[in-house]
C-alpha cells in the first residue's frame, strides 16, 4: 500500500460542513482483497481496538462495522474506521467517515474524516494506515506508542486556554475567526471591519508597552516614580554582585530572571547568600541579567485590566500538595499530575506541576525533601511563587477587591501603557485598601493568561475571554456582506457586473475573479483567482467592504469554501463540463458541488438561482436561505408557483426587467438599457444580467442605481475583458471568448448568429482533461453552430497527445456533417487566431475561444494600429 496524498479542508466542503481530512491511497495488491478473506485479520484488529465494536457504521447500530468486517469490506474502508477510532480514544471528536474508490484510478481510494485538530488528525491517518498495514504484514501493532504520536501532535499544535476563550466568545457573537499563524494570532471579523487579537494582546496593544512589561526593572521604575508601592531590588550579572545586593537589602530577598515570565526561575524568600547563590544559578539559566529585590510578605493575587477596568480578580495559590500520611511528595505529584484537567503547557485550565530546581531549592528551605511524607491533611508548598504556569492553582476574588486595590491595579496598566494587563500585586488582605497595609506591585505583565478566571479551582467563573473581545469588538460582528457566485458558465461576467454595481456606490469592493484579485478595481493579484486561497486574500484585506467572490467547482472539490456563509449566494446554471475529475461523473455530481455555497448560508441570506435550469431550481429544497429566482422564459412554472407564495423573482417580459414580489411588479429597466445583453440577443448575458440585478435588490440596493450602473456595463476590455469582447478587424466582426464547454460555445453562436452574418466563423477546442464524450459532444454543437470552423489546442494538454484532441473534434465534427473543406486544423493559439482572422472575408462574423487572452490581444493591438495606419493586413482585406 501506499499513501499518495493528505490534505485538510479547513472549510465547509462537498463532504461535510466541518473540516475534513481527505487521503488518497493506493491499496496496490490489496485492492481487490476484502476482510472476510484474510484469516485472523478482523480477530486481531478488534483485540487491538475492542472499541471498533461500537462503530455503526452503514447499519446504523453498535457492532455495524463489525459485521460489515465478518461480512466482508475492503482495505480502505477498514483504514478510515481505524484512524476514526484513533483519534477519538486521543479525545477527538470524529462524527463522520466516509471512503470512496477513485473510478479514474482503480485501486485508489478517497478515504474522508472530520477533525479538531488539523495535524493531529494527519498524525491520527499516519498511524492508523501504519496500524493496519501491521496487522495485513502480520504484525503487531502498539497501540498506545499510537496514541502517544497523536496526542503528542495535538498537544503541540493546540492553542492555548486564553486564546480558546477568546474563539468561543467570538462563536457567541458569530464573529468570523481566522487563524493567522501556527501560534496564537487571530483575525477576528472580515475585511475593513477585522481586528486582530494575540493571545491577550489586541491590536490596540501598544508595542511600547509591551517592552516596558517585558522589562521588569524599567516597569519597576516607572510605577516607582509614579507612586505606586513596589518591591525595592537591584538589577544583577554576577553571582557575587546578588550576594553583594542581598547584604544591602539585609532581609529576605526573592530572585528572578530580569525578562522572564510564567514564574520560570523564580525563587522566594531568600534569607542566607548560600541560597541566594543558588537561587541566581537557577535565574540565570533564562538570561544573563538577574533581578534581587525585597519580599513582601502576602497573599499573592492577579488583577486583569482591560480598557483600563479592572474586570477580574484571582488569588493565585503556590503549587502545593495535601498529604494522604501514605505517599511521599515525588508520589503526590504524579497523582495530582494525572488530574485530566493539567496539562504539560497551556491547553488545560491547570499545568502539572514539574519538579525543577527551584522546587528543590523550596523544600531544602522548609528541610524537606521529595521522599517526605507528608501527615494527612497536611499541605507543603513547593515553591513561593503562584503562577498557573508553574503548577499554581486559583480562587476567584474578584468582587472582593477593595476599590483601592482596584483604582492601583487600573493605575499601574496606564503607567506601562497596557489595554489588557495582569498586575500582580502581593497583600495580606485584598479586601482592605493597600494604603492601609504593607503590599507592592510585583509585575504588570502583558498577555496575561485568563484562565485562572476562566476556569479557577474555586469560586465564580469568569468569561474573561467575551469581556476581552467585547472591548475589541464593542458592537457588531465583525462581518462585510459577501456575494459568492458559482455555476458551469456566466460566473465571472455575473461577478464583474456585481462589482460595478457596488463601485459605483462608491464601496471598496474586493472582487475575486477568474482574471485575479481587485481590490477597489485596482488588480492585486494576477491568475486564476477563484479558489478559497483568493477568497481569504480579499477577507483579510484591511480595506475592503464588500467581498464579491467568484467560486469555481475546482477550488470547492480542492479546499472547500475560503468563507464561512455567505450574505448572497449566486448559481447561474449547471452544464457538462469538468466530468471526469474529482471523481465527478455526472451533472448531478457538478449540481451538488456547486450547490454547497447555497446549503451553508443564513436564514438572513439571499440565494439566487437560475428558474429557467431544473437542477439548479431543485437547489431551493436544500437552502435555508431567502430564494429568489431569475427568468428569461415566458411562462415559466417554477417562477409562478414561487411567487404564489409570496417569493422574490426576477424576470424578462416583453422587452422590459421586472422585479416581482407576490402579486407586486416593480420594472427595473428595459432590456435594451442592457448594453451586455446586444439589445437582447445574448440570452445568456441577459440571464447574468438578471442574477447581477436580483443580487443588487438582494443588498438594497435601488432600482435606478442597478439601473444606471449596468446601464454603463459594456462586453468590452474595460468592464468584461474577454467575454463576447467586440473588434472591427478588415470588415470582419471578430470576437473574442472564453467559451469552452458545449453550453457556452453554443450560447455564442446562438446570440451571433441573431446577426445575420454571411458566415459564422468558429475557432475551438476542449481542455485535455476532459473525457472524450465531452468532446464530442463540444463538435456536435459547434457543427450545428458555425458555417466554417478552425480546431486548435490548448497549450497545456492537460495528458493528452499533441493533436489527440483535434482528431477527436475533426472526426466528430465531419460525422456531425460539416463539410471537411470547411473545417481548417491549426493547432497553436495565436496562430490559428491569425488563420481566421486572414480568411474570414468582410461581412462574416469570426469568433475566437481563447485559452490564454495576452496573445490574442496583442494580435488585436497589432492588426487594430496596422489598420489605423492604413498598412493592408492581407493581400484578402483593405484597411478601412
Amino acid at each position: 500500500m501506499e499513501i499518495k496524498s493528505i490534505q485538510g479542508i479547513p472549510g465547509a466542503n462537498v463532504y461535510s460542513y466541518r473540516p475534513v481530512i481527505r487521503a488518497v491511497v493506493d491499496l496496490q495488491e490489496w485492492k481487490e482483497r476484502t476482510s472476510d478473506t484474510l484469516g485472523d485479520f478482523n480477530n486481531r484488529l478488534l483485540e487491538c481496538l475492542p472499541t471498533l465494536a461500537e462503530h455503526y457504521c452503514s447499519r446504523g447500530k453498535p457492532g455495524g462495522f463489525v459485521e460489515r468486517l465478518k461480512e466482508g469490506t475492503l482495505v480502505g474502508h477498514i483504514i478510515e474506521h481505524v484512524t476514526i477510532e484513533l483519534l477519538t480514544l486521543a479525545g477527538q471528536n470524529i462524527p463522520y467517515g466516509k471512503t470512496l474508490s477513485l473510478p479514474e484510478k482503480p485501486g485508489h481510494y478517497e478515504i474522508i474524516f472530520n477533525y479538531d485538530s488539523l495535524e493531529g488528525g494527519i498524525e491520527g491517518f499516519y498511524q492508523g494506515y501504519a496500524l493496519v498495514e501491521d496487522l495485513l504484514q502480520g504484525e503487531e501493532p502498539d497501540v498506545t506508542k499510537s496514541l502517544e504520536a497523536i496526542k503528542n501532535e495535538i498537544k503541540k499544535h493546540s492553542l492555548g486556554t486564553s486564546t480558546k476563550a477568546i474563539i468561543e466568545a467570538a462563536g457567541k457573537r458569530d464573529i468570523p475567526v481566522i487563524r493567522l499563524n501556527d501560534s496564537s494570532l487571530l483575525q477576528l471579523g472580515y475585511g475593513r471591519n477585522q481586528r486582530r487579537v494575540q493571545a491577550a494582546m489586541s491590536d490596540r496593544t501598544s508595542c511600547i508597552g509591551v517592552d516596558i512589561a517585558c522589562d521588569k526593572s524599567l516597569t519597576k521604575k516607572l510605577l516607582h516614580e509614579g507612586g505606586v508601592p513596589v518591591p525595592f531590588g537591584y538589577l544583577v550579572s554576577t553571582e557575587e554582585e546578588a550576594v553583594a545586593r542581598f547584604r544591602d537589602l539585609a532581609q529576605p530577598v526573592v530572585i528572578k530572571p530580569y525578562n522572564g515570565n510564567q514564574g520560570k526561575g523564580v525563587t522566594l524568600k531568600l534569607q542566607n547568600e548560600k541560597e541566594v547563590r543558588s537561587a541566581f544559578r537557577v535565574a540565570q539559566t533564562y538570561g544573563e541579567d538577574v533581578l534581587i529585590e525585597e519580599y513582601i510578605e502576602g497573599k499573592n493575587y492577579r488583577l486583569l485590566v482591560v480598557n483600563g477596568t479592572m474586570v477580574a480578580g484571582s488569588e493565585r495559590i503556590p503549587a502545593h500538595v495535601v498529604g494522604d500520611g501514605q505517599s511521599n511528595i515525588q508520589d503526590l505529584v504524579h497523582k495530582i499530575n494525572l488530574d485530566p484537567e493539567r496539562g504539560d503547557d497551556h491547553e488545560k485550565p491547570l499545568s502539572k506541576i514539574k519538579i525543577d530546581p527551584v522546587v528543590l531549592m523550596t523544600l531544602k528551605q522548609k528541610e524537606l525533601t521529595l521522599s517526605y511524607i507528608p501527615k494527612e491533611e497536611e499541605i507543603v508548598y513547593l515553591r513561593d511563587s503562584a503562577n498557573l504556569s508553574t503548577g499554581g492553582t486559583s480562587i476567584d476574588v474578584t468582587k472582593e477587591v477593595h476599590p483601592d486595590n482596584k483604582a492601583l491595579a487600573e493605575y499601574a496598566a496606564r503607567i506601562v501603557g497596557l489595554d489588557i494587563a495582569g498586575v500582580d500585586l502581593v497583600i495580606e488582605d485584598i479586601q482592605k485598601s493597600y494604603m492601609e497595609q504593607d503590599g507592592a506591585v510585583i509585575e504588570v505583565n502583558a498577555a496575561p493568561g485568563l484562565r485562572m478566571h476562566q476556569s479557577p479551582s474555586q469560586g465564580e467563573s469568569l468569561d474573561v475571554g467575551e469581556m476581552i473581545v467585547d472591548y475589541v469588538m464593542p458592537s457588531g460582528n465583525g462581518r462585510i456582506p459577501i456575494v459568492s457566485i458559482t455555476g458551469t458558465n456566466g460566473k465571472t461576467t455575473t461577478t464583474r457586473m456585481i462589482n460595478k454595481m457596488l463601485l459605483d456606490q462608491n464601496l471598496l469592493v474586493g472582487m475575486s475573479s477568474t482574471d485575479g484579485i481587485y481590490v477597489g478595481g485596482k488588480l492585486l493579484v494576477k491568475g486564476d483567482t477563484t479558489g478559497p486561497e483568493s477568497a481569504q486574500i480579499v477577507l483579510r484585506h484591511p480595506d475592503v467592504q464588500v467581498a464579491v467572490l467568484e467560486t469555481a467547482r475546482g477550488g470547492i472539490l480542492r479546499a472547500g469554501l475560503g468563507y464561512d456563509y455567505a450574505d448572497v449566494a449566486v448559481i447561474t446554471n449547471i452544464a457538462n463540463d469538468h466530468l471526469g475529475q474529482y471523481g465527478i461523473e455526472s451533472l448531478e455530481d457538478i449540481a451538488h458541488v456547486k450547490s454547497l455555497i447555497a446549503e451553508v448560508v443564513r436564514p438572513h441570506s439571499y440565494v439566487i438561482l437560475n428558474g429557467d435550469d431544473p437542477m439548479v431550481s431543485s437547489i431551493a429544497s436544500k437552502t435555508k436561505g431567502k430564494v429568489i429566482f431569475f427568468s428569461v422564459e415566458k411562462d415559466n412554472l417554477t417562477i409562478r408557483k414561487h411567487l404564489a407564495l409570496g417569493g422574490v423573482a426576477i424576470f424578462a417580459r416583453r422587452g422590459n426587467i421586472l422585479l416581482c414580489q407576490g402579486d407586486q411588479a416593480h420594472k427595473i429597466c428595459a432590456v435594451k438599457d442592457l448594453p451586455i445583453t446586444l439589445n437582447g440577443k445574448a440570452r445568456h448575458n441577459l440571464q447574468n444580467a438578471l442574477s447581477a440585478i436580483a443580487v443588487g435588490w438582494a443588498l438594497g440596493l435601488k432600482p435606478e442605481n442597478i439601473r444606471t450602473s449596468l446601464g454603463k456595463f459594456t462586453s468590452d476590455s474595460t468592464w468584461n475583458r474577454g467575454r463576447l469582447n467586440s473588434y472591427l478587424i478588415g470588415g470582419v466582426q471578430t470576437f473574442i471568448d472564453y467559451g469552452h464547454n458545449a453550453a457556452g460555445i453554443k450560447a455564442i453562436a446562438d446570440t451571433l448568429r441573431k446577426f445575420k452574418p454571411s458566415a459564422l466563423v468558429g475557432c475551438i477546442t476542449v481542455p485535455g482533461d476532459r473525457p472524450d464524450e465531452t468532446i464530442r459532444e463540444v463538435a456536435r454543437v459547434a457543427a450545428k453552430g458555425f458555417n466554417r470552423l478552425i480546431l486548435r489546442e490548448d497549450r497545456d494538454l492537460r495528458g493528452r497527445q499533441r493533436g489527440e484532441v483535434a482528431n477527436i473534434l475533426l472526426e466528430e465534427v465531419i460525422k456531425a456533417g460539416m463539410d471537411p473543406r470547411k473545417i481548417s486544423v491549426v493547432l497553436s493559439d495565436r496562430e490559428a487566431f491569425c488563420h481566421g482572422l486572414d480568411t474570414c472575408k468582410p461581412g462574416e462574423i469570426f469568433v475566437m475561444f481563447y485559452e490564454h487572452l495576452e496573445p490574442i490581444e496583442e494580435e488585436l493591438k497589432l492588426r487594430l494600429k496596422k489598420q489605423e495606419e492604413g498598412v493592408p493586413l492581407t493581400a484578402k482585406m483593405k484597411a478601412l
